[in-house]
């Protein structure tokens, strides 16, 4: 369920503002709402000390073996500064050196100090750079010396006992150090970066010094942040922002402490409300999804939780669909549980055993041919609807997808029937409509696509024909008929009849969601197609030891491939279904912004 919230006004004198942001923070349930954009001196400060020290955490590696320094983290911190001073400074250098060492190349190796010795004895020495295939004149007087050509230039050194030009000519500047004094310093500067390099390895034990100070700096942002945010009217300060209706009390019990003004209403529908989910405990681990993606059903939507619970992990089982890699799945997640969220972890482990029971009763573990499963174990986990060697159960299992879409998307419109009764609205019978036409679509695809392979299991009756005026027929005008009568209000026709114009593309647009749940058919089908094919090449004809040693490399390599080819089948068809076609049906527009109070954090010393 989306917890419901109250806005929330505190008042206080303009000049104790910090301390009311202070009580507000210890009591951590206000999710503040600016009510002026945030600006200031104080905010800039907090935001270029928080970037700061990112800077410098970002720079320390992970993992080190180092044992901790025993500073104190004035001093850590001010070492890494000083050896990313130094970083930048001799990095910039040699980026500046190795545009010289180019620039110079081409004039070979010489002393710049000998040549400047010369013109104080009256011989001018000069370095050009010219197209190679120029014809320029030389100037009189002059000695020169083509010395390389690189590409389409060519480059020469030209002297005379008395100052020249050479006219079109690009002349060159002499550089300040020779060539093999600039490749020894260069040297010296990539042993000094990778020593500070290592610096960094060993400051990095201190690694979590350094992290409690990016904590209180973030802390310190957002209470910055906050601060300039806030209203004021003369000698009163204000701030706003939402509460969980249950945690009202202690704001006011807070407010009655400290003299505060406290104003506590319900949010208007121009309000950006944030969205607290409370899900069931065994629906909880789809959050991970929720947070991976970053989306968020609006305030005034429905917590689609324990839907998206219930059939992502169908999806993921059907999509996947090899118990092989489900096994393989709950190992990995199993090994690597600790270093994981938690609702990341319990997910994959609800996900990987579906995997596995799909996997098994459907015949498919690790692409191995089903004839040859056929002799195992492995076949007394079969059921007949879904026999892999079975004629018709390729059939089956399209129609099991169309069936699993006309029920998800019913439940959505049956879930709107139930929440627009509640508010006494007409368009209840409108999404009773859609749920007629929902059922008719899936009689429609399961007679066009599998000839009526579903519809066979209970007989085929007549009356579920479409296209014949059945029954069924009758019924999907009349599902139409509530759609167009119920859709809007008499009154909203003027401003909105071009969703009465739209209505035939919406109902093509219900037939083609319930065929696109076919996908889970498809991509678990090429998955199963891939490993079966690498399995073929790999191990077909006689194997010897080294053959199947190098088979197995190859086959490991293979089937990693294969997977995450399936965990991205995953990411893109099991969350779109249930975030797009059922989405659509329920009217969900995940637009709603998470609930972040304004809370103390919790850092380390």
């Amino acid at each position: 369920m989306i917890v419901q919230m109250q806005k929330v006004t505190v008042l206080g004198l303009a000049h104790d503002r910090a301390a009311t942001l202070e009580a507000l923070r210890e009591l951590g349930v206000l999710h503040v709402k600016p009510v002026v954009p945030p600006a200031g001196t104080g905010l800039e400060q907090a935001r270029e000390k928080w970037r700061g020290l990112q800077q410098l955490l970002a720079a320390l590696p992970e993992g080190t073996s180092h044992p901790p320094t025993g500073r104190n983290v004035r001093a850590v911190i001010a070492e890494i500064s000083e050896r990313l001073n130094d970083r930048k400074e001799w990095q910039d250098r040699l980026n500046a050196l190795k545009t010289e060492m180019v620039r110079v190349a081409p004039f070979g190796s010489f002393d710049p100090k000998a040549v400047k010795d010369l013109a104080t004895q009256g011989v001018v020495v000069k370095l050009y750079r010219i197209p190679a295939k120029s014809m320029l004149p030389l100037p009189d007087g002059v000695t020169a010396q083509k010395l390389a050509v690189v590409k389409t230039d060519a480059y020469w050194v030209v002297m005379a006992n008395a100052p020249f030009v050479w006219e079109g000519a690009e002349e060159q500047r002499l550089p300040e150090d020779s060539l093999e004094d600039m490749k020894l310093e260069a040297t010296a500067l990539r042993a000094g970066l990778a020593n500070i390099e290592v610096q960094l390895e060993q400051l990095a034990a201190d690694r979590s010094l350094v992290e409690a100070q990016v904590a209180k700096a973030e802390a310190e942002l957002k209470f910055q942040a906050v601060r300039a945010g806030m209203g004021a009217a003369e000698a009163i300060a204000y701030v706003q922002g939402f509460v969980p209706a249950a945690d009202v009390e202690p704001i006011r019990a807070a407010a009655a402490q400290h003299g505060w003004g406290l104003v506590v209403e319900e949010p208007g529908p121009q309000d950006d409300v944030p969205v607290k989910l409370r899900q069931p405990a065994w629906a909880k681990p789809i959050q991970a999804v929720f947070d991976g993606i970053n989306i968020l059903p609006g305030y005034l939507e429905s917590d689609i939780s324990v839907v998206f619970m219930l059939f992502f992990s169908v999806f993921f089982a059907m999509i996947i669909g090899d118990a092989g890699y489900g096994a393989v799945f709950l190992g990995l997640t199993l090994l690597f549980r600790k270093k994981m969220p938690r609702n990341a972890s319990n997910l994959l482990v609800i996900t990987s055993v579906c995997t596995m029971v799909w996997g098994l009763i459907s015949g498919s573990v690790f692409g191995v041919p089903h004839a040859f499963l056929k002799t195992t174990f492995f076949a007394k986990f079969w059921i007949p609807f879904l026999d892999p060697l079975g004629e018709n159960t390729p059939r089956n299992i399209m129609g099991m997808c169309f069936l699993i879409g006309a029920i998800q998307l019913s439940i959505g419109h049956l879930w709107n029937v139930v929440d627009l009764v509640r508010i006494k609205s007409l368009k209840a019978l409108e999404q009773v409509g859609w749920t007629i036409t929902t059922w008719y679509m899936f009689c429609v695809a399961d007679s066009m696509i599998i000839r009526g392979n579903m519809l066979s299991f209970i007989g085929s009756p007549a009356a579920l024909q479409p296209f014949t005026g059945s029954p069924l027929d009758i019924a999907c005008l009349v599902g139409i008929a509530l759609i167009v009568l119920f859709m809007m209000k008499p009154s909203e026709i003027k401003d909105s009849w071009f969703n009465l114009a739209l209505l035939p593309l919406d109902i093509i647009s219900n037939f083609t969601d319930v065929v696109s749940y076919v996908r889970l058919y498809a991509v678990g089908t090429a998955g199963f197609a891939v490993a079966y094919a690498f399995n073929t090449m790999i191990f077909s004809g006689d194997v010897s030891l080294l053959g199947g040693l190098i088979g197995a490399v190859l086959a490991f390599a293979a089937h990693t491939l294969n997977i995450l080819l399936c965990v991205m089948g995953v990411l893109v068809h099991g969350i779109r279904l249930n975030t797009l076609e059922f989405s659509n049906h329920k009217g969900i527009s995940w637009s709603g912004a998470p609930y972040r109070p304004f809370a103390r954090q919790s850092t380390a010393a």
